[in-house]
């Protein structure tokens, strides 16, 4: 089977025309569901580690462009996830983060052109739009987006940080587009955070 390639990019949202809703027929900075982790970086890019609460089933790292040996894009950062016994790390799940620092209308309004162009090459997708609250009090909101495909999702949301957790963490507003299986879905779902 040919590999469809489709590129997100963050401003100029070039799409190649094509219908694509094979997760791995996706891309983020050149990285695809299912390409390994060493196609594209080595192990001392894996400074910024992802750890989840209840299971070490998968491993994750953030990669900001500024700690990379590569130029992004459109992206600030890049987080990759891949099976934590996975010598080759497969990734199965990648996202793209942008900083929009205290914008959110201009986020969102990335995030629903983002959303458009992908409506219009999948063929087969279901569409969910809600907001969600982190943190003790809810008072972080992400804008979020899902299209579901048949082997996964592209999520493509904004996080709406409260100015303790931006101060705390010295985060701050930023856009996610994540491409995700649906076993690392689960797992996220249902194991990681229990």
């Amino acid at each position: 089977m040919k590999k469809v390639l489709v590129i997100i990019f963050l401003s100029l949202y070039f799409i190649i025309p094509s219908q694509a809703d094979d997760i791995r027929d996706f891309q983020i900075e050149q990285v695809s569901i299912g390409d390994s982790f060493y196609d594209h970086f080595n192990d001392e890019h894996i400074k910024l580690k992802i750890e989840y609460p209840s299971s070490n089933d998968y491993s994750g790292t953030e990669i900001p462009e500024h700690l990379s040996n590569k130029k992004f894009d459109k992206y600030d950062s890049i987080t990759l996830h891949w099976k934590t016994n996975d010598k080759t790390k497969t990734i199965i799940a990648v996202s793209g983060i942008k900083l929009f620092p205290n914008n959110l209308k201009k986020c969102l309004k990335e995030r629903d052109k983002i959303s458009k162009e992908m409506k219009g090459i999948l063929t087969d997708y279901k569409e969910s739009e809600y907001k969600m609250g982190y943190g003790k009090n809810n008072k972080s909101i992400g804008y979020v987006i899902d299209l579901m495909i048949k082997d996964g999702s592209i999520r493509v949301w904004c996080n709406d940080w409260d100015k303790k957790t931006e101060t705390e963490n010295k985060w701050e507003d930023d856009l996610n587009v994540s491409i995700d299986t649906k076993k690392f879905i689960h797992w996220v779902d249902n194991v990681a955070f229990k």
